[in-house]
């Protein structure tokens, strides 16, 4: 039997190419679906450090070194700044985190190259904390 009608006439080349063109576009999406999903499913009271940290390792962990003993490395090569990283810029407090958290179509968003997915306030603040816990201490070396 045949292979499906248009598989291997000459348009299927550039039909195979717009597909795997649009592939970043249609993984993208699932993955956050996925990885909000488990966020999504157990907002937590608990201590918020730990709520944010596991947050961050669900989500983040693809592009972000978010901890230091995370089971695996980012996926973007090269990965996105680390946490630590972001966490000791000298811009970086609780506000410019929640804002760039919260609006994802916000300055600070497009001039990144970050996704520009949504975030639930019971993601962001524990995210925000856990991204400041990450801060260095006042005289100590960057």
């Amino acid at each position: 039997m045949d292979d499906a009608p248009g598989f291997r006439d000459a348009a299927s080349g550039q039909s195979e190419q717009r597909v795997k063109n649009l592939f970043p576009y249609i993984l993208a999406p699932a993955f956050f679906a996925a990885a909000f999903g488990a966020a999504n499913a157990q907002p937590s009271k608990a201590d918020p450090l730990a709520t944010g940290r596991d947050i961050a390792l669900r989500i983040c962990a693809n592009c972000h070194v978010v901890a230091e003993d995370q089971e695996s490395a980012p996926l973007l090569k090269p990965p996105a700044p680390s946490f630590a990283e972001i966490a000791a810029r000298p811009a970086t407090n609780e506000a410019s985190l929640r804002d760039f958290l919260a609006r994802p179509h916000g300055e600070a968003r497009r001039s990144s190259r970050m996704p520009a997915f949504t975030l639930g306030e019971f993601q962001i603040a524990p995210l925000v904390a856990y991204i400041e816990s990450l801060r260095p201490a006042p005289n100590s070396p960057r």
